[in-house]
């Protein structure tokens, strides 16, 4: 239960501690539950051998393994991000049919001062790092914990602010049965400066779930904890690392080669004369000295040699990329150098069209909006109803046109025949080559 003060106003910090456990227990089974389940894939010969335990992979990554691999290796933001900036390459256009119904004058004057796409964005890339991440609505009427009550218009909106699951824990959930929103969260614990030290104005406050907007992907058997995007490619980074890493320690190790010394077969050698050729050799490492001189001593050079890891590292690019879908090219950053194939970007625009769809517009835009409606910072669509329409994320680049245009001449040119009525008229020929479909003079 949830404790007022002498203002009617909610303790932040009065929850049960049946409650608190409860939360604590309901999130702990859940992600339990898939770590045991998780644990058991590399289990071989009744589990005489674990693959996993052979290969040092992580069999149970916390959310902090997540947040380090997105902080600090490249194709692992990449996996992160890339659904979510290209899913919002083009913002989509909000509409309920009119141009200046209170709603449309409303929204479009709200989006500009805030912004608003571009902290959709961001909090739909940060909630892929997690099992969920939030947006948090700032607003001039009352407190962080506190329901958000209706206000008097969209300029009571003050400020948008996106987290990760970092740095945004559920507090305590909704325990009531007879709630519609049993099992999901009832408070949040917010570290409001993110990843800035804190301070005494930037700390961790308790926040209402109405003044949220939570997003997870991927959900399966709960409405909170989605997939993270690493997750199920999470071991083959670490394969990246054994990789990379691996032929950066080679280089290092053979660049610089090692060398032995030793007395030459059946020479008697003193231990002067070892010391003396350690001096020789230090001097030809790491001064201008080009000649060695000694006497009875063989210096041999340590040999080594490198293995080329592109195959080995394209497998692993590879499998991650039959996973995410995101083409390969596009992960190691060479899409502007070496043109990715037609089909790759077709799939993977695709895939990133379907997202936009099916979780981009009704649990991130959709739910902004509709919160927004909710609490009067946006008045009732016309009709009560409004659309989000998304462009085409496929263009076709000057060459592709080209050739484009080059195939519709050719079947005009094949639908035309010599002496008959023509089927294509001039303007629809126009069109076709790409043209205006009346000729201006221009």
């Amino acid at each position: 239960m949830l404790k007022r003060d002498d203002k009617g106003r909610i303790i932040s910090n009065a929850f049960t501690k049946e409650s608190t456990e409860m939360r604590s227990n309901e999130e702990a089974s859940i992600l339990l539950g898939r770590s045991i389940l998780s644990g058991l894939v590399g289990q071989q010969f009744h589990g005489v051998r674990d693959i996993d335990a052979v290969c040092g992979y992580n069999t149970n990554p916390s959310v902090k393994d997540f947040q380090a691999r997105y902080d600090r290796r490249g194709i692992a933001s990449v996996i992160v991000d890339e659904p979510a900036k290209t899913a919002w390459r083009k913002s989509p256009t909000i509409t309920d049919g009119t141009t200046d119904s209170p709603f449309m004058k409303s929204w479009n004057t709200l989006s500009k001062r805030m912004n608003v796409y571009h902290y959709l964005e961001r909090a739909d890339r940060l909630s892929g790092i997690g099992y969920y991440g939030i947006l948090l609505i700032g607003s001039k009427t009352g407190e962080l914990n506190e329901p958000l009550a209706t206000v008097s218009g969209p300029s009571d909106i003050i400020f948008l602010s996106p987290f990760s699951q970092s740095h945004a824990s559920i507090h305590t959930y909704e325990t009531d049965t007879k709630n519609p929103r049993f099992g999901q969260p009832l408070m949040y614990r917010i570290a409001i400066g993110g990843n800035i030290i804190s301070t005494r104005s930037i700390k961790t406050q308790d926040v209402h779930y109405s003044r949220v907007i939570h997003i997870a992907e991927g959900l399966l058997d709960n409405e909170v904890m989605g997939e993270p995007r690493l997750k199920k490619v999470f071991n083959r980074l670490e394969d990246l690392d054994k990789i990379v890493g691996a032929t950066a320690e080679g280089f290092w190790q053979t660049a610089a080669p090692g060398y032995t010394i030793g007395p030459k077969k059946d020479y008697d050698l003193d231990a002067t004369a070892i010391v003396a050729a350690k001096g020789e050799m230090q001097n030809y490492m790491h001064g201008l000295q080009r000649v060695i001189a000694t006497e009875g001593i063989d210096i041999e050079e340590l040999g080594g040699n490198i293995s080329d890891p592109t195959n080995a590292f394209d497998v692993v690019m590879s499998l991650i990329s039959g996973k995410t879908g995101i083409p390969k090219r596009v992960m190691t950053g060479s899409e502007q150098g070496e043109l990715a194939s037609s089909q790759d970007q077709a799939n993977w625009l695709s895939r990133v069209a379907a997202r936009q769809v099916q979780f981009v517009e009704p649990k991130i835009v959709r739910a902004f909006i509709d919160r927004l409606i909710s609490i009067n910072a946006l008045p009732m669509p016309n009709g009560r109803e409004y659309t989000v329409e998304w462009e085409d994320l496929f263009c076709l680049n000057e060459l592709e046109q080209a050739k484009a245009h080059a195939m519709n001449a050719m079947a005009v040119k094949n639908m035309t025949n010599e002496g008959e009525s023509e089927i294509v008229s001039d303007e629809e020929k126009r069109v076709f080559l790409g043209l205006p479909e009346v000729d201006d003079g221009n």
